[in-house]
């Protein structure tokens, strides 16, 4: 199995060492012993015909203390690969830790190494975009996934006697959630999770209430459901989580559209602005269907239902104390959004969208004349160390006016052109084949997200059997990036394994 990665390993150096750029993904588990590792991924594009390749280059265990820190690791396996940090022009990153604290976080200590890197965090965080960790801050929100978590783990045990709850077992399945994993479960980032919730809601507290005679557990929780706020909340999760589906949705399409980016996280975030004040489709109709009733027993107060169970804590006063958490939280998702494609982000994005794609361009060649100079100065000066400014400038003309003419191909495909070493475009236009090699590197598609969550999967399948153990970075390493076995160089192989035989027979002579 080592001689078999070793292969592979060093088909990867060469891939980098050809590579103009370097794209870099990190993400980041915990295992059953709560060692935190590092897996890594790279984006390399290929001077020989312009494809681009995801390549799986292990997991790194972290050792334990802050002396050491999760960008010296990157960094150390990037040099042991043989990438030089000049080469690094993107970073897209995951994981609680790596995403916190942005000024000390991974991005900024590797930028200092990383002259050219641009962080592009959209890698698809299970089933949201957003990690909770962004909003677990908010009191409410850590004790609603508790009650989420509590509902789920407590309905598993008698699961057998309600068929009618048989949607929550199916998001168990179709989420791949074990509840006897080690690692904590975001319920509010998994929208069939708060969906099975809302639509089995009144058959859960009739459920949870004729088991709260014998159960504690019950009883707490059917209390707790009943409160207008759990419901309430529920209906924000409702309204909210979808526009993160959606938006994660787009980084997994292949020959995504760069154009769209920059529209589709300024509507998003003004639509969490909007639902601050107007609220969400969801949250109202639930304001709409709640029935008011007199009190009898006391003047001047009035008992709420809804689906014909009496929601406890319910009043003005919830509401208004309610309304305070709505804005809290969808402010705290905006701000999140806005720090993960903040606006020079989204400005380099666009304006290689607008230098390197034919169908941006305009409908006539008599408007094409300061058609993109704004973007292009913008890319020269971000990436003015790799490209001549003033060579470009004077290129831009007719390099616009032949893009014009090939209004037929798309973004990458344009890009492609440009890169491959022995197309005219390449030895015509060398400032903008430099730019497109960095654009092709971004680290984006179906590709990249199918690999990442074939390692998180391989991760959770495995780390009870290869807690420590090295082996599993090798393990994944042929799941993932292993070629078919008409293809595999078994003679290379067969010659690594065979130096490595005789390097432990020598060093065992020496002992």
């Amino acid at each position: 199995m080592a001689a078999i990665v070793k292969v592979l390993h060093n088909e990867d150096r060469h891939k980098m060492k050809a590579s103009p750029f370097v794209g870099l993904v990190v993400d980041e588990t915990v295992d059953i012993l709560e060692h935190r590792n590092l897996v890594m991924f790279t984006t390399t594009v290929s001077p020989f015909d312009g494809q681009t390749s995801i390549t799986f280059l292990g997991s790194f265990e972290l050792p334990a203390g802050e002396a050491y820190t999760v960008a010296d690791k990157a960094v150390e396996v990037m040099h042991s690969f043989g990438v030089p940090t000049m080469k690094i022009t993107w970073l897209s990153s995951d994981g609680s830790s790596l995403m916190a604290d942005r000024l000390n976080g991974l991005g900024t200590k590797l930028k200092s190494l990383c002259p050219l890197l641009t962080e592009m965090h959209c890698v698809p965080h299970r089933s949201s975009l957003l990690p909770s960790e962004s909003v677990i801050n908010i009191e409410y929100v850590r004790k609603y996934e508790t009650t989420v978590d509590a509902v789920y783990r407590l309905y598993s045990n008698f699961k057998g006697e309600s068929n009618s709850l048989r949607e929550l077992q199916n998001v168990l399945d179709l989420c791949k959630i074990d509840l006897e994993g080690p690692k904590t479960i975001h319920w509010t980032s998994i929208f069939p999770a708060v969906e099975a919730i809302d639509s089995s809601w009144p058959t859960l507290v009739l459920l949870l209430e004729s088991e709260s005679e014998r159960s504690p557990v019950a009883f707490g929780l059917c209390e707790e459901l009943k409160k207008f706020q759990f419901v309430a909340f529920t209906k924000i999760l409702l309204d909210v989580l979808p526009i993160f589906q959606q938006l994660s949705h787009f980084f997994q399409i292949e020959d995504f559209d760069l154009s769209i980016l920059k529209p589709i996280v300024s509507a998003t975030a003004t639509n969490l602005q909007a639902q601050k004040s107007t609220s969400g489709h969801n949250f109202q109709e639930f304001l709409n269907e709640m029935n008011e009733h007199p009190r009898e027993d006391r003047e001047n107060e009035s008992r709420f239902y809804y689906k014909g169970v009496e929601l406890a804590s319910c009043s003005k006063v919830h509401l208004k104390n309610f309304e305070h958490l709505k804005e809290t939280y969808l402010e705290s998702m905006r701000g999140n959004l806005l720090d993960r494609f903040p606006s020079h982000v989204l400005e380099a994005v666009n304006s290689f969208s607008t230098i390197f794609n034919p169908k941006c361009y305009p409908q006539s060649l008599d408007n094409i004349s300061s058609y993109g100079i704004n973007e292009l100065n913008f890319l020269l000066q971000t990436y003015s160390r790799v490209v001549v400014s003033e060579r470009a400038l004077n290129d831009f003309p007719l390099f616009k006016r032949i893009v014009f003419s090939l209004s037929q191909l798309s973004f990458k495909d344009l890009c492609i052109k440009l890169v491959y070493s022995n197309s005219e475009m390449h030895e015509l236009f060398p400032d903008f084949a430099v730019l497109a090699a960095i654009a092709l590197a971004l680290p984006l598609g179906s590709v990249l997200y199918k690999k990442i969550n074939r390692g998180r999967e391989l991760m959770k399948r495995s780390q009870w059997r290869y807690a420590k153990d090295a082996s599993l970075s090798n393990l994944m390493k042929i799941a993932i990036d292993g070629p078919m076995i008409n293809e595999f160089d078994f003679a290379l192989a067969t010659e690594y394994y065979e130096s490595m035989r005789e390097s432990s027979f020598i060093m065992a002579q020496v002992k």
